[in-house]
């Protein structure tokens, strides 16, 4: 009975502290989100700033697992190549030992004060980045207040002599010649990859570490490969990420692994090199590294937690510090082990991204603009058809309105789903917004079928043909200019809604005063019909001047400018 109540009250510690690190975490990107979309800017320029924006993208959200899940969406989306990504993962290493460095400080006395300050915030505030504050700080409480649960009871399972037995099995205390049995070392390796694979978290699986080396369960020598292995069982996430992605996003978890794989290796060979520090005492030399950095006489049991969560640290960093000159190197092994087409196949709508919002709502933002590149491909092609500039079937138009349902409804799927996510204030009202505009876009396309249709009726007879014709390119003129503007407003260009809104006025008024319609007499026999189906595109071209006008206010109304 007791060793049941004993075994129920360390995973009711764990549960609690792996609750607590999720709602940091989800607080903290809450406070963050609306600047992730910025993380791109500073990713594109160098790989060393694409490590840097790793190292504190993972260091602000608390998870080198959903760094790496979003840099995975991000290569399937086409948004950054593999050697960017590649530094991206890297820094993730870096920012992710943060976690276990906040852990190893004993902040116990303060875990319960948190608790009642984030309850209390949580339910007063209404603001979305007041909210997001208040549960980091309640996930910062629960988390320090399961380590403390856990703690306490796994000093009675250091007690215990099953427990104790069970954990000998991979002890890796080194004997009298300074190093301890391989088997030991790769048993704990092992544990550690095993139970990072199941909790897919290495900061949960690191901070239980952290508290069995704190309650003396096991030794630093025996944490340390433990932790090695945290690093190994972390990728699995990334790779689980990479399924049903391009090849370059598959590469991308690749590297991860083969990164922790190499570091681990690189480590676990300096285990065969040991040395006497200037107390005499015998070690391998990465555990001399490692005590350099850490506070007190860790070699000598001193902060086992400290010398543990550092001993992550400098084990990332370090990797960092060496690989980082190979990136481009990484990046041709992984080409090389998975092989791709030349021409990759981008997720525009990736779905990883509607973890972080505000990423999935850009994306979303970008797959409209490619929608009404669609869209309007559809009605100019038409409108020069009306002169037999080109030559295009009826299939093929109808082919390209089938594919601009397609794309609106894969949209419309995307934002139902984000929809379900917990988003704030001006990502609800962008939802609703986009979706008005894919509706605009849309009708334009079929619009386009409609100027196409009537086209086919026009052969501008001798009286008015030149004004037609003249009347009918300075459209197209105008509207191929009203496209780009607004597909520069989707970008986020907002200074030109002025211009947009007279450009529509411009072609509306043009449109309803007749002054377009060309010939105003009635030609020969057969002339009414043509004039008719001009009649009919005029006012097509001013329809699609309306919904042009529609996405450009509606784009910016939504951020009130």
């Amino acid at each position: 009975m007791e060793t049941f109540k004993l075994i129920v009250t360390v995973l009711g510690g764990l549960a609690i502290f792996v609750y607590g690190m999720g709602l940091m975490s989800d607080g903290l990107t809450r406070i963050a989100g609306p600047r992730l979309k910025n993380v791109l800017s500073y990713i594109t320029r160098n790989r060393f700033l694409a490590i840097l924006t790793g190292t504190l993208v993972t260091a602000v959200i608390q998870s080198s697992s959903a760094t790496s899940v979003m840099t995975v969406g991000f290569v399937n989306a086409g948004l950054l190549n593999i050697v960017q990504a590649i530094g991206v993962i890297f820094g993730a290493n870096i920012g992710t030992t943060i976690t276990g460095q906040i852990i190893a400080f004993k902040l116990d006395d303060l875990a319960l004060p948190a608790i009642i300050i984030a309850v209390i915030g949580l339910m007063i505030a209404k603001r979305t980045l007041t909210r997001g504050i208040f549960k980091t700080l309640l996930g910062f409480g629960l988390l320090f207040f399961g380590m403390t649960m856990m703690s306490h009871e796994l000093k009675v399972v250091a007690k215990s002599p099953e427990f104790m037995h069970f954990f000998s099995l991979f002890d890796c205390t080194p004997v009298g010649s300074g190093f301890a049995s391989f088997f030991s070392i790769l048993g704990a390796v092992m544990v550690g990859t095993l139970c990072t694979m199941l909790v897919q978290s290495s900061s949960a699986t690191i901070g239980i570490t952290i508290a069995l080396a704190e309650a003396g369960v096991i030794s630093i020598w025996t944490a340390v490969p433990i932790v090695l292995g945290d690093n190994i069982g972390t990728t699995i996430t990334a790779m689980l990420a990479s399924i049903n992605t391009n090849a370059n996003a598959k590469r991308t978890a690749l590297a991860h692994a083969l990164f922790n794989l190499f570091g681990t290796i690189i480590v676990l060979t300096s285990f065969a090199f040991a040395f006497k520090n200037a107390e005499g005492l015998l070690a391998p030399i990465y555990f001399h590294l490692v005590d350099i950095f850490s506070p007190g006489e860790g070699l000598n049991g001193e902060n086992p937690g400290r010398f543990v969560a550092m001993a992550h640290t400098v084990f990332n960093v370090a990797n960092v510090i060496v690989l980082s000159p190979f990136i481009p190197l990484i990046a041709r092994v992984t080409e090389f082990i998975i092989p791709g087409p030349k021409k990759e196949f981008k997720e525009d709508l990736e779905p990883k991204l509607l973890a972080t919002p505000e990423l999935a709502l850009e994306a979303a933002e970008r797959a409209l603009s490619d929608l009404l590149r669609k869209s309007w491909r559809i009605a100019s092609v038409s409108l020069r058809n009306c002169s037999k500039a080109v030559d295009v079937t009826a299939d093929e138009i109808e082919r390209a309105e089938r594919e601009v349902d397609l794309k609106r409804e894969t949209i419309r799927d995307y934002l139902a789903k984000l929809s379900k996510r917990k988003i704030n204030g001006m990502e609800a009202r962008r939802i609703p917004a986009i979706l008005h505009c894919i509706n605009d876009a849309e009708r334009i396309a079929d619009l386009g079928v409609v100027i196409y249709e009537k086209s086919n009726a026009l052969r501008f007879s001798e009286n008015g043909a030149e004004e037609m014709k003249s009347a009918i390119e300075k459209m197209l003129k105008h509207l191929t200019e009203f496209n780009t503007e607004v597909i520069s407003r989707i970008a986020g260009n907002f200074s030109e809604l002025s211009h947009c809104k007279n450009r529509q006025w411009e072609i509306e008024h043009e449109v309803e005063s007749g002054t377009l319609f060309g010939a105003t007499e009635m030609r020969k026999e057969g002339s009414a019909e043509e004039l008719v189906a001009y009649i009919a595109v005029l006012f097509a071209i001013k329809d699609i001047a309306r919904h042009f006008g529609n996405i450009a206010e509606r784009t910016g109304k939504v951020y009130n400018i």
